[in-house]
């Protein structure tokens, strides 16, 4: 009974309205109390639509699509719109912000309660503008669909401050200016390849916080070559810096040891992860005696602690997320609790912050009850290990709406329990316009008076635009038989 009256009710019809006494709760049986919940401000796809459909029933929910329904309302009412309050299906407003910079669009969703006028903020997520237009409307169809399924299981994030930065919004530009950018945009990934080397400055960390200034950065290997290396972390009571070291033709990382000169030259001291699987991001944190390192490893299940010494491998400790892929996983010790903070790379590459946490460094490692916490393409995602300074935790996250590793946001953690979290933008770091990386930066870590970054240029590789001239020629012929498979 229950389903045949959901298939009839779910279709985007506009809502009957209701008789004497009823609200927006309905029996659509004689045990279960059903939910009724109008969704607007934006027009799903099919595929979307019924993906809503599906999760709203498993809350006991019905939801009925009206994407011009304004408050007051008969039914609850949820609303998509931007942070101005306007409704995502104004005409031409995603036109208007698809490959337009900032590069970012931040959205909210807002319940109303039956016959009300006043909305609360339920939700909220920053998504990038970028990619093809087909791909970036249908991100935002999903980030709806998700919002809507957090809001129906009682793990939304709620009204949250984000890492956008509203003094870098445009004025509405020229129609096909989208496209433009995009033409251009393509290009240069065509053309272009990143090259990363890491650097110091001695600039103190409180100094940096209060001035978003680095001071004098001194590099080590400017100069492209054929590997670059990225993402320091310092190895406590050693001296040593460990990074990724990644070819600039192939594809996979390594993580290597090396000890830095005070003069901007290096000695690669060791390997010590490596294989036919990508390894980058070596988090590495004291914990007593012991040292622990979590590198990234982003296939699924991958992700594993080891312990860290001198004079042999690391040694494994626990596999984390076995059912995830991890991206940028941080450990650290806050409260009474360990945490690691990473990207769920299944709900994207960019734009999510996740937590886990535990008891001891060992587990077992427990999901925060949001999953995740924040929804951000400006900062969302970890660069590095977070700052204690006095009693006050900030964490580097990386602002990729322009493109990977754009620059790094400075957050002080105002509430981190296993159930609530919220952060505050304080600073943000900017890579030198005129310096020898001038186009990103996505790693921070600090010790014994130095605090290590890298940074980020476009270079020209003829190698590399060969291997790419050949995947893509690859793809051309495979993909039709992949399709007709």
């Amino acid at each position: 009974m229950d389903d045949v009256l959901l298939a009839t009710i779910a279709p985007n019809a506009p809502p009957a309205e209701p008789d004497g006494e009823l609200a927006s709760v309905v029996h659509l049986s004689k045990s279960r109390p059903w939910r009724v919940i109008t969704i607007a401000g934006f027009e799903p796809s099919l595929a979307e639509r019924q993906a809503l459909y599906a999760i709203a029933a498993q809350h006991q929910t019905l939801i009925q699509i009206h994407a011009d329904a304004v408050p007051p309302h008969s039914w609850e009412l949820l609303v998509v719109q931007d942070v101005d309050g306007v409704a995502l299906n104004r005409a031409g407003m995603l036109e208007q912000l698809w490959h337009k910079p900032p590069y970012a669009m931040p959205m909210r969703l807002v319940r109303y309660a039956p016959n009300s006028r006043d909305g609360e903020v339920v939700d909220g997520a920053v998504i990038s503008t970028r990619d093809e237009w087909n791909i970036f409307r249908m991100r935002v169809e999903r980030m709806v669909v998700r919002l809507v399924g957090d809001a129906l299981a009682g793990t939304g994030r709620g009204a949250f401050s984000s890492s956008f930065d509203p003094t870098r919004r445009r004025p509405h530009r020229w129609p096909l200016a989208g496209r433009f950018d995009h033409f251009i945009t393509c290009w240069r990934q065509r053309l272009l390849t990143e090259w990363w080397s890491i650097g110091f400055t001695t600039m103190p960390l409180n100094d940096i916080l209060a001035s978003g200034f680095l001071g004098s950065v001194q590099w080590l290997g400017s100069r492209a070559g054929t590997h670059y290396l990225a993402d320091p972390f310092s190895w406590p009571g050693t001296g040593r810096l460990l990074c990724e070291q990644r070819s600039i033709v192939e594809g996979n990382g390594s993580i290597v040891a090396i000890d830095p000169g005070p003069d901007g030259t290096f000695h690669h001291i060791s390997t010590i992860l490596a294989g036919s699987s990508h390894h980058s991001y070596p988090c590495v944190v004291q914990d007593g005696e012991a040292v622990y390192f979590l590198p990234e490893a982003p296939e699924r299940g991958g992700t594993v602690l080891y312990r860290l010494t001198e004079d042999s491998d690391p040694v494994p400790v626990c596999r984390l997320a076995p059912g995830r892929r991890l991206a940028d996983p941080t450990l650290f010790a806050y409260g009474d609790r360990y945490w690691i903070a990473y990207t769920d790379l299944d709900i994207g590459e960019h734009n999510n912050l996740c937590l886990l946490h535990a008891p001891t460094i060992e587990g077992p490692w427990q999901p925060h009850r949001c999953v995740p916490v924040k929804i951000d393409v400006c900062g969302a995602r970890s660069a590095g290990i977070p700052i204690r300074i006095g009693d006050t935790l900030f964490r580097p996250g990386q602002d990729c709406a322009q493109t990977y590793g754009a620059e790094l946001v400075i957050h002080r953690v105002d509430l981190m329990t296993p159930d609530d979290y919220r952060e505050t933008v304080v600073t943000r770091l900017r890579p030198d316009p005129s310096g020898p990386f001038p186009h990103g930066m996505h790693t921070l870590s600090a010790e014994d008076g130095r605090v290590w970054l890298d940074g980020k240029r476009y270079v020209f590789s003829l190698s590399s635009l060969i291997r790419k001239l050949a995947r893509r020629a690859w793809w051309s012929e495979s993909a039709p038989q992949a399709i007709r498979g």
